[in-house]
C-alpha cells in the first residue's frame, strides 16, 4: 500500500514537471522583490515591530486556543474595533488567516438551498470557501454586468426560495483590475442578494483613509460583507470580516473556522493595529501617494499597465513564463511567475507588485528588466 502512495505521489509530480507547473519555494535572499504583497512598506516599518513586541511581553506569543476557550484578548478586541469603524461597519471579527476567513464565512452565510455566485477567475479561497457551503456554484464573468444578470435571473428561477450571495474580488489578485463595483450593486438590489467583497488587495492602497475600493466609490453601506486581510497592506498576518453588529454575531457562533480555530497571535494583531493607524494619518497618505507615484512611474513604460499596484505580463506559456523569471532574478530581482491552476490555462504570467518602498531607481531597474525580455 505505501508503495502504491508514493507511486502516485511521484507520476503526480513528473506530470507537474511535464507541464511547467512544478513548484518550489523560492530562495529570495539579497534580490529586490516584486512579487509580496507589502503595498506601503509596514511589514518592516519600526513602530509596528514594536507593537507586536508590546503585545508579546503583555500577552505572549500565542493565543492558546480559540477564542471561545481563552477567553478575551485585548489585541484582539482592540483591532475588530479599529477595523469597523475604518471600514464603516458596525463590527468586525478577525480569523487567524486570510484563506480561512471565507472557509468559515461563506458556510455560515449560505447553505445547500441557495446560491453563491462567483468571478469566474475568483481567488482559490473564495471558491474553497463555497463549495464547504453546499449551496449551488454558479460562475459569471467578472466586470460583465450582463453575465452577472443573466446568472442572477438563471438562480432566481431555478431556486427562487433561495437565498443568493454575490462574491466578488474589488481588486483583483491576479489580473489587477478593479470592479466595477458600481453596476454590480445595481444588479444585487434588483434581484435581493447579498454581496461579499474580497477586499484584500485594495484595503490600504484606495479610498479615504485607505479604506478600500468600496468607500472610495461610495458604497460602503452597500456592501453587505466586507472580507479582508491583515497580511498585506497591514503588513501582519490574519483575516476578517466587517458587516453589521447581528451578522458579525452569527460569524462569531457559526463560522467553523472562528469557532475552532486558534486565534491569531496578539502580536500579529497589536501589529496590524499599529499598522491601521498608520494607514489612517497623514503618513499613510504619504505612502499611498509614493504607491501611487511608483504606478504611474511603472505605467509610462507600458503598453497595457494595470490601474493600481498589481501589474501583469502575459507569456501564455509556462516554460517562457519562467525563462523571464529566472531572467529577471539573474539580474537581482524577484517577481513571481504565476502558473495554472492559479490562473487559466495558457495564460501564464509576470505577476509584478508594486510597493511603496520601492524607489525611482529601482522602478527604473525593473523596466529595464522588463524591456530585455522581449526576446523570451
Amino acid at each position: 500500500m505505501a508503495v502504491a502512495w508514493m507511486n502516485s505521489v511521484d507520476r503526480a509530480r513528473r506530470q507537474r514537471t511535464l507541464q511547467g507547473t512544478q513548484r518550489k519555494l523560492p530562495d529570495s535572499r539579497g534580490l529586490l522583490s516584486f512579487s509580496d504583497n507589502d503595498y506601503l512598506g509596514l511589514a518592516e516599518n519600526p513602530r509596528v515591530a514594536e507593537a507586536a513586541i508590546r503585545a508579546i511581553k503583555n500577552s505572549g506569543t500565542g493565543a492558546r486556543a480559540a477564542r471561545h476557550l481563552a477567553g478575551p484578548c485585548p489585541e484582539h478586541t482592540s483591532l475588530e474595533k479599529a477595523l469597523a469603524e475604518w471600514k464603516g461597519a458596525e463590527a468586525a471579527l478577525v480569523f487567524a488567516s486570510g484563506y480561512q476567513t471565507p472557509l468559515g464565512v461563506l458556510p455560515a452565510l449560505v447553505g445547500p438551498k441557495d446560491t453563491a455566485l462567483l468571478e469566474r477567475n475568483a481567488h482559490a479561497c473564495l471558491f474553497d470557501g463555497a463549495r464547504l457551503s453546499g449551496a449551488r456554484l454558479r460562475l459569471f464573468a467578472r466586470n460583465n454586468p450582463d453575465s452577472l444578470a443573466e446568472a442572477l435571473t438563471s438562480s432566481q428561477n431555478l431556486n427562487p426560495e433561495g437565498r443568493i450571495l454575490i462574491v466578488a474580488e474589488s481588486l483583483h489578485s491576479m489580473d489587477g483590475d478593479f470592479l466595477d463595483l458600481k453596476s454590480l450593486v445595481t444588479l444585487k438590489n434588483r434581484f435581493g442578494a447579498w454581496l461579499l467583497l474580497d477586499e484584500a488587495h485594495a484595503s490600504g492602497v484606495i479610498g479615504p483613509e485607505g479604506a478600500g475600493w468600496a468607500a472610495d466609490q461610495g458604497l460602503s453601506e452597500e456592501v453587505d460583507v466586507q472580507m479582508g486581510t491583515l497580511g498585506k497592506a497591514l503588513g501582519s498576518s490574519g483575516g476578517f470580516v466587517a458587516a453589521r453588529a447581528p451578522v458579525i454575531d452569527h460569524l462569531l457562533n457559526e463560522a467553523r473556522t472562528f469557532l475552532f480555530g486558534t486565534a491569531p497571535a496578539p502580536a500579529a494583531m497589536a501589529a496590524a493595529g499599529q499598522a491601521l493607524q498608520i494607514v489612517r494619518s497623514a503618513e499613510g497618505d504619504n505612502l499611498r501617494g509614493k504607491l501611487w507615484q511608483n504606478i504611474r512611474l511603472y505605467s509610462a513604460g507600458q503598453a497595457e499597465p494595470k490601474n493600481g499596484p498589481i501589474q501583469t505580463r502575459i507569456f501564455g506559456s509556462n516554460d517562457r513564463t519562467l525563462q523571464a523569471r529566472d531572467s529577471l532574478r539573474a539580474g537581482g530581482m524577484e517577481v513571481a511567475a504565476i502558473r495554472p491552476p492559479t490562473v487559466p490555462e495558457n495564460t501564464a504570467r509576470l505577476r509584478i507588485s508594486l510597493s511603496a518602498r520601492h524607489s525611482k531607481p529601482e522602478i527604473s531597474r525593473l523596466l529595464q528588466g522588463l524591456a530585455q525580455l522581449r526576446n523570451v
